[in-house]
């Protein structure tokens, strides 16, 4: 009689431990570089050439910290159903290697031509914003990078107008401490990186 008590616990454990497991979502690593950004989504174009939309919704901001277009990332995932709908949501983040953008925000000075004992140059902010340092003609309103492109957005103030213009420099060197550009191969700046 004792036996025929315990042999549907068991049953019963055994069942709901293969259900649990069932239902444990899948986990995968997607290795590639981030194509778009958002605040609750990145879309990864995998080392085999798939595009990938991935959620970060919720996601812990430790494990999944913020990326900037074209870093390499490790993206470790889990199937989730929301809604009725099957997606990707990111469970942990790590940049291998990080894109020119990380490189390239800052503040970019070198010396005046006219008093090499003034710096000038400009600052480029994460929202794609800039502006100019030390240099009252000419203001940089706006930046934008692409591949190894950098545009410009300027105005120019002088003899009683403004002139609003655009400069499509390319990038000859780009590191931690140091741009160089260039436009039509002609060195327009050489510059450092404020410490």
């Amino acid at each position: 009689m004792n036996k025929l008590i315990y042999l549907p616990a068991s049953v019963i454990f055994i069942l709901i431990s293969i259900i649990s497991c069932k239902q444990a979502p899948a986990t995968q690593i997607i290795n590639g570089i981030v194509y778009d950004a958002s605040m609750n989504n990145i879309t990864v174009i995998s080392n085999q050439g798939d595009t990938i939309n991935i959620s970060t919704m919720n996601s812990n901001p430790e494990k999944v910290p913020g990326v900037l277009l074209n870093d390499s990332v490790q993206v470790t995932c889990t199937d989730e159903k929301i809604d009725g709908v099957q997606i990707l949501k990111a469970t942990e983040l790590t940049i291998t290697v990080h894109s020119p953008y990380y490189y390239i925000q800052g503040t970019w000075l070198e010396p005046n031509p006219i008093n090499p004992k003034e710096m000038q140059g400009f600052t480029l902010h994460p929202n794609g914003t800039a502006n100019s340092v030390n240099m009252a003609t000419l203001l940089i309103k706006n930046w934008n990078l692409d591949n190894k492109t950098l545009t410009l957005q300027y105005e120019s103030i002088g003899n009683r107008q403004t002139i609003t213009g655009t400069d499509t420099l390319n990038i000859i060197k780009i590191n931690a401490d140091s741009l160089i550009l260039a436009q039509k191969e002609n060195i327009i700046w050489r510059l450092a990186r404020q410490k």
